[in-house]
């Protein structure tokens, strides 16, 4: 859910609807009400108590008496928070057995809440796994016709779709025990991934589901091969309704608040507890069906672009959802045709109203050159459709020179000019960026560059930023930035960016004032290189910088000469999440698209190209 410190986050409003919707659908099924509402953790971004106070608000306004809310903690309730204080807010146990007219809810919550040092939350459970299994067993024996309901906000690996093969975002803690409790239905969360995908729903010898989010989607990528937060990953409003009948059965519905409406699925646990006869299991993986294509479906290339080809067609069906689309490359060299990386693209199925139509973006292409293109469906167990979308399309010559002796930027240039700070238009970009500012960043005549306009920067509420997409990074996997300034104190124990966007990746060029050393940071393969001058920075000086990233090493150059490399190969990466996509002058980007870390001094410009600029063309540059 992941409310945050204002009332007016679009999550609250989302919390709000679906409170709203829970009696609303029981009212038009002729229930006497609504018998309880879970939650299986993150509540809030960081567990502050303004963002679990708002979610008690909203949920005691909405929630009836007659109603149970059936709560645990999530890893973001630790974030700036504690089990004590979430105890006392919402005045109950972190763990709990809550009883729902006869059903047994049972609790589970972390117990730090932080990731350990594989990355994972491996034993965070394990501290009341003994309490869990006896309220497990105990409920199991009670009534041995009834589903026992078990919550916790991680996955249990390898169970549903977020906790297995390339996208595991689960823990291993209770699975070994689950497996002995047939009519356990479990639910979790954490992932982010959509319920309306079949994986949701799993089944072993026990059932498990992936429950929604109100906040974002936030996919694993599949080992990097698609985006990890697809397009429009920010409209995610997803909940199930979940009926138990008198027989024990139980129904879930996929709800998509955003439409107000049903997905077209419906999950059904028959009888809980009688494995032989259980559906959701992983012989889906082979037995479910294939992707088709309508009756006389193509693509078109509807735009090019010199290192990007824009597709259009219509999407496939399956029983289940397509998945997603497979794009293979071959490029024209000479009279052959030479194999390239495939290119995978969301189908946008986690949305209700999901286009009608493709548009696939092939980005990483070479400049004038010819593409044979083949597109393939897939389904959520990567099932492929028989029969291949095929297209021939070229891409332009770009305008960019380059080898040029003293190239001009081709992403982005910002300088001063007549008194003005401006992005001055660059070649092969349709849509030039805009320049916001922030703070009030004097411009003014140097007279140490001959009477050139220079930005002066206060290092504290003075930058620029220059809003990116996923598409304007894509451009970005070799580059360099550039900038010349003058900076004129080290403040304590903070960096100052000169240029960057630097948040979990991205590139940037800083003062760490600290060491006193100007620094390079690139993200390579989703890992910060960063790189130092070997000597301290000379302060009341104008320095012309350059990092470069050329696909096997990080380069630092100050006033033409190398000062520092690192060899890595791979390529950059850079920020995923919409709100940190930006490149900031005079600071670095932050969480909200706020600017941090902002540089005290005098800025005359700050480039970025989308290519490696040779030694020597940086050494003209330097001049």
């Amino acid at each position: 859910m992941h409310l945050k410190k204002n009332a007016d986050c679009v999550e609250a409003a989302r919390f709000k609807r679906a409170i709203e919707f829970m009696y609303e659908y029981s009212r038009e099924q002729k229930y006497k009400t609504c018998d309880g509402m879970l939650v299986a953790g993150d509540f809030s971004d960081h567990g502050y108590d303004e963002e679990l106070f708002l979610f008690k608000k909203i949920m005691d306004e909405g929630i009836k008496p007659e109603t149970t809310s059936i709560l645990c903690m999530g890893n973001h309730e630790f974030h700036g928070g504690t089990k004590k204080r979430w105890e006392e807010i919402f005045e109950r146990p972190s763990n709990l057995t809550y009883d729902v007219k006869g059903y047994k809810f049972i609790g589970l919550s972390p117990e730090i809440g932080v990731r350990r040092d594989n990355g994972s939350h491996e034993g965070d459970y394990l501290y009341a796994i003994d309490w869990f299994e006896d309220e497990i067993k105990a409920a199991c024996e009670e009534d041995p016709d009834k589903p026992v309901f078990a919550f916790h906000h991680y996955h249990v690996t390898p169970t549903v779709y977020g906790s297995r093969g390339d996208d595991d975002w689960g823990i291993k803690d209770l699975y070994a025990m689950l497996q002995k409790y047939p009519r356990v239905i479990d639910f979790s969360g954490h992932s982010h991934y959509p319920i309306n995908d079949p994986r949701s729903a799993w089944q072993g010898c026990f059932t498990a589901f992936g429950t929604g989010t109100l906040s974002y989607f936030e996919m694993g990528g599949e080992r990097g091969r698609y985006s990890k937060f697809p397009p429009g990953y920010t409209r995610a409003a997803q909940l199930y309704i979940v009926e138990v009948c008198r027989d024990a059965s139980v129904v879930l519905k996929p709800y998509d608040i955003i439409t107000d409406s049903f997905f077209d699925l419906v999950y059904v646990v028959d009888k809980p507890g009688d494995i032989d006869n259980y559906v959701y299991t992983d012989k889906r993986y082979q037995t479910t069906a294939k992707p088709v294509w309508p009756d006389g479906a193509q693509a078109q290339a509807v735009e090019t672009e010199p290192t990007e080809i824009l597709l259009t067609f219509p999407q496939a069906t399956c029983p289940d959802v397509v998945h997603s689309y497979r794009v293979d490359l071959q490029k024209r060299v000479g009279d052959d045709w030479e194999k390239k990386n495939a290119q995978y693209f969301w189908s946008e199925y986690y949305f209700k109203d999901q286009p009608e139509t493709m548009r696939a973006n092939l980005i990483n292409l070479e400049e004038n050159s010819a593409y044979k293109i083949e597109i393939t469906a897939l389904n959520p167990f990567f099932k492929e459709s028989e029969q291949k979308l095929t297209l021939e399309a070229a891409t332009p010559k770009s305008a960019v020179v380059k080898d040029a002796a003293r190239p001009e930027p081709d992403v982005l240039d910002v300088k001063f000019v007549d008194g003005k700070a401006v992005n001055a238009p660059v070649n092969d970009l349709k849509e030039q960026k805009t320049l916001e500012t922030f703070g009030a960043p004097q411009i003014a005549k140097e007279n140490e560059l001959d009477g050139a306009y220079v930005g002066r920067f206060n290092g504290a509420e003075d930058y620029y930023k220059m809003k990116f997409t996923e598409r304007d990074y894509s451009r970005l996997t070799r580059a360099t930035v550039a900038v010349q300034f003058k900076f004129d104190e080290f403040k304590p124990a903070k960096n100052g960016v000169i240029i960057g966007n630097t948040q979990g990746n991205g590139i940037s060029i800083e003062i760490n004032y600290k060491t006193k050393r100007l620094e390079f940071w690139a993200g390579v393969n989703n890992q910060y290189v960063i790189l130092s001058t070997p000597e301290e920075i000379e302060l009341g000086k104008y320095h012309r910088a350059f990092g470069v990233y050329d696909g096997k090493a990080a380069i630092l150059y100050l006033d033409g000469k190398e000062v520092a490399r690192k060899e890595v190969e791979g390529k950059l990466t850079h920020p995923t999440r919409e709100d940190v996509r930006a490149f900031c002058v005079g600071a670095d980007i932050s969480d909200g698209g706020i600017g941090l870390n902002q540089f005290k001094g005098s800025i005359a410009r700050a480039s970025v190209f989308s290519w490696p600029l040779t030694a020597e063309q940086i050494a003209n540059l330097s001049k």
